[in-house]
């Protein structure tokens, strides 16, 4: 294992620790607060607000981490490729931690903006049974937004213990 300087495996560190830490948001999210959502028996308006909080929570966060976690990465990725040494992993790292926000708009973001509009004074209510499923929907499809930072975790320490 060799450390190049301890700036360097601070920063992986840091990168590999970040990567794991928005993994486990997105699950908690996706495991825990969708069905506690689905469960409250509330109305469809209910729901929907319920959703909302959670999904605007993460839209703060998720992506900005997510961006920072991969510019660390591309750093390291650049400073070991300039040094000789093992880079792919941090590069692979730095790209599936980027994928998240192309994943959520293409793959998520048509549910996304059909729910936030019935929750819009303009847009069309959804039936309690549509609500429930766009949101279980929502779950199941942001679960697997779970799997891109955790790669560049498992790329993450990989490469550190290159």
């Amino acid at each position: 294992m060799p450390f190049l300087s301890t700036p360097l495996t601070l920063s992986a560190t840091g990168g590999i620790l970040a990567s794991a830490w928005i993994s486990g948001s997105i699950g908690a999210l996706s495991i825990c607060a969708v069905p506690a959502i689905l469960q409250s028996g509330t109305t469809a308006e209910g729901l929907l607000r319920g959703w909302h909080l959670q999904f605007t929570r993460g839209m703060y966060y998720i992506p900005t981490t997510g961006a920072f976690i991969a510019l660390n990465y591309l750093y390291l990725a650049s400073r070991h490729r300039a040094q000789g040494v093992e880079w792919r992993g941090y590069a692979t790292g730095a790209l599936s931690n980027l994928l998240l926000a192309p994943f959520t708009l293409v793959v998520i973001g048509n549910i996304n903006n059909r729910m936030i509009s019935a929750l819009s004074e303009e847009g069309k209510p959804l039936s309690q049974g549509a609500a429930r499923a766009m949101i279980s929907r929502w779950g199941d499809l942001s679960a697997v937004r779970i799997a891109m930072p955790l790669a560049g975790a498992v790329l993450g320490l990989w490469n550190l213990l290159q």
